[in-house]
């Protein structure tokens, strides 16, 4: 909660690419801020153990070349003091990482879990082995193409997350999220009618329709009457 302490606004979005929160060292990682009122002057905040800010470019920041220091949790940051939630970022000098989502998915996603092995001195990572998968340090599963699939993830699916190479060891471990789907709002129903209900209404209505046009008629009819025979009475006064 350290970063809300420091901001005005928690409305900035954050966004991570790759979306993964592990990562080798040397890899580059690029963050992108974003706000409703398209604010300028961001900054990527880290609390990690150099505790340093990074200027950003318009709304891409950069973490370039990252080390084991660079351990921690980032968050944007503009210049009127909007903010974004944090993220965590892990980076481990080992060779084995679990790639799971670095944001919070929705419940009901499909969530993929990579296992990735990659020597130092080799370029690309692979998940071409037999991976095991642990939640919250209790065992899940094996899988023989070092990936792992949440169908539909629910808040039961929270934990942390670590892989396992057969023989390069295990993963550090991540935290997933999952955040309840928002409620789609609907504007207020008008009850329905059943047709038998609905035939009876309609007839309802015309017969009340009907009785008040009849005694409008009948009113009309007695004041036209009652005005003829005052203006006869009128003329033979007169005679």
């Amino acid at each position: 909660m350290e970063a809300a302490s420091l901001c005005l606004l928690l409305s900035a979005t954050l966004s991570i690419r790759p979306d993964k929160s592990q990562f080798f060292q040397h890899e580059n990682v690029h963050v992108t801020c974003a706000a409703p009122t398209h604010s300028s002057g961001w900054t990527l905040m880290g609390n990690n153990s150099f505790k340093r800010s990074r200027p950003c470019d318009g709304g891409d920041c950069q973490l370039r070349d990252v080390f084991r220091s660079d351990t921690g949790a980032y968050w944007c940051q503009s210049e009127r003091g909007e903010c974004s939630g944090p993220v965590n970022v892990t980076v481990t000098a080992g060779v084995v990482i679990l790639k799971s989502p670095a944001l919070p998915v929705m419940e009901g996603d499909e969530v993929t879990l990579q296992c990735l092995y990659k020597e130092r001195s080799e370029e690309k990572s692979s998940s071409a082995f037999n991976a095991t998968f642990y939640r919250n340090e209790a065992f899940m599963g094996s899988e023989l193409a070092g990936k792992m699939v949440l169908v539909a993830a629910s808040r039961a699916d929270e934990g942390f997350y670590r892989c396992e190479h057969p023989t390069k060891g295990k993963s550090p471990e991540s935290w997933l999220s999952v955040a309840a789907r928002p409620q789609r709002s609907h504007g207020p129903r008008h009850p329905r009618l059943e047709p038998p209900l609905r035939l009876l209404c309609t007839v309802l209505l015309f017969g009340l329709y009907s009785c008040i046009l009849a005694a409008c008629i009948h009113l009309y009819r007695r004041r036209a009457r009652a005005r003829a025979d005052n203006k006869r009475s009128d003329h033979l006064v007169l005679e």
